[in-house]
């Protein structure tokens, strides 16, 4: 995860602005990196994850409010493409799982290839939803155990030469792709755009691993609630080449090494089993398959509406895997 010292409570875009640390010499890193006994990312193991049946850690579903409709400022901050909630007043929230109160939403950004890792397994790209809990300052979360929690997105690839299902997979990012072009090769923020950040999402947002850790940039303070979604993302191969493309610092990829893992690590009820590529893939297009019929829907709705036609049901989008 992407963001500067936690324990100056200068705004985010000053701090992760930084540039006095890189990725090609995480040995000399400062602050708990090196010192630090619950470290992050690490290697989520399936068969080590304790299923929380009873609800003993993960107190119920993880409830999202206020995603579908968001101000962000885009920004290359020399380590990562990042996107900032404009408002903080009226930022998403999440609650609920292992969560004690309501986070907010600050700022979401990418990490390719994958910072986490699952049964030994790392992903083309992951996405960060940074989040502080509500009332708290920046200042104040640094010295809490609880004060950030970090929900990740882990994002699969694949190629099609079918024009609809290559559209589903460009689907999940295409708003922020709009912008990545003006953000590979220079730093600075873009203006304002509103998106759908459950776009963004994991397509079972309530499978999950969660486990207590760190920032994964300096100074890697263990201040986050991680919440690592299993079922992956499935996003086009033309995305990910275009966002290894971008200039951050001279590094070609922005993730940490694995650390220790040293500690319990919990998985939600509705993860019960690891699930096998096939799984994986039918679960994602599904997803897309749906998502993509909203929009599809809508467009052909207005145009019935404009024209004076009756309204009339969409057909299924069908996706061929």
């Amino acid at each position: 995860m992407s963001m500067g010292p936690v324990k100056d409570p200068k705004p985010l875009k000053n701090v992760n602005a930084e540039s006095s640390w890189n990725y090609e010499d995480q040995d000399s890193w400062e602050g708990e990196c090196t010192t630090g006994k619950e470290q992050s990312p690490i290697n989520l193991e399936s068969a080590k994850a304790i299923r929380d049946d009873r609800g003993n850690f993960i107190k119920g579903p993880l409830v999202f409010m206020g995603y579908e409709n968001v101000t962000v400022l885009a920004e290359n901050n020399g380590h990562t493409l990042q996107w900032n909630v404009e408002n903080r007043r009226q930022a998403p929230v999440v609650s609920g799982g292992p969560l004690r109160g309501n986070y907010s939403l600050l700022q979401f950004h990418l990490h390719w290839i994958s910072e986490h890792a699952v049964d030994g397994r790392k992903y083309a790209l992951e996405i960060h939803f940074v989040h502080i809990k509500a009332g708290l300052t920046m200042e104040e979360a640094s010295m809490r155990p609880d004060g950030l929690a970090v929900v990740t997105t882990l994002c699969e690839v694949y190629s099609s030469t079918d024009k609809l299902i290559a559209a589903a997979y460009e689907y999940p990012l295409e708003e922020i792709m709009e912008q990545v072009p003006e953000l590979r090769n220079s730093t600075g923020r873009l203006p304002p755009k509103n998106i759908d950040i459950r776009r963004l999402f994991s397509p079972r947002t309530q499978m999950y691993y969660t486990y207590h850790g760190s920032l994964t940039t300096p100074p890697c303070a263990e201040v986050v609630t991680w919440i690592v979604m299993d079922i992956p993302l499935i996003i086009a191969d033309t995305q990910i080449k275009l966002i290894h493309e971008t200039e951050i610092g001279g590094d070609s990829d922005n993730f940490r090494e694995l650390q220790p893992t040293n500690r319990v690590v919990y998985r939600s009820r509705g993860n019960a089993f690891p699930a096998n590529a096939s799984v994986l893939l039918t679960t994602s297009l599904a997803w897309l398959a749906s998502e993509m019929k909203k929009g599809i829907c809508a467009v052909i709705n207005k145009r019935k509406m404009f024209f004076g036609e009756m309204r009339k049901n969409c057909m299924e989008v069908t996706v061929k895997y």
